[in-house]
């Protein structure tokens, strides 16, 4: 996790991008869910909370992609986006429960939006553990050859 991953392969251009289009997301959901909360009856604190926490966790990857130079480095700012969009779904989630809509609707809602992300994490999550596992073995391998 210490090695130092070379700057073509860090494609800081891409996951800016991501995170920047995200986090004008999750900052517009703030701003917005507050307002809607304080004119209305319905509380909305977690979506809210949620789309905060969102904004917070694309803002501190956007800084860690910054200053990543390790693999760890890049780990860090992935979690921290994977954090940011689990949080999305969470909001969604919780909208969908706080809405006048029927139990069907909600809880399809609900293992749709929740149910998209963990796909993702998981292929994500398998991607990293085998290219990690053949980069072990291989690594392991050249310090036997030496």
């Amino acid at each position: 996790m210490n090695e130092v991953v070379p700057e073509a392969a860090q494609e800081r251009d891409v996951h800016r991008t991501f995170i920047f289009s995200l986090a004008g997301f999750s900052f517009t959901a703030v701003a917005g869910l507050a307002v809607l909360d304080a004119n209305t009856r319905v509380s909305l604190k977690v979506p809210t909370w949620y789309v905060f926490v969102s904004f917070v966790a694309f803002m501190s990857s956007l800084n860690v992609q910054s200053y990543k130079v390790t693999r760890r480095h890049n780990q860090i700012a992935t979690g921290l986006q994977e954090v940011g969009v689990l949080s999305l779904m969470l909001a969604l989630i919780a909208l969908l429960f706080t809405a006048n809509f029927g139990t069907l609707y909600q809880w399809a809602g609900a293992v749709l939006a929740w149910g998209a992300w963990f796909t993702d994490h998981i292929i994500r999550w398998r991607l990293d553990n085998r290219f990690l596992s053949e980069f072990f073995k291989k690594s392991q391998n050249d310090g036997q050859s030496n």
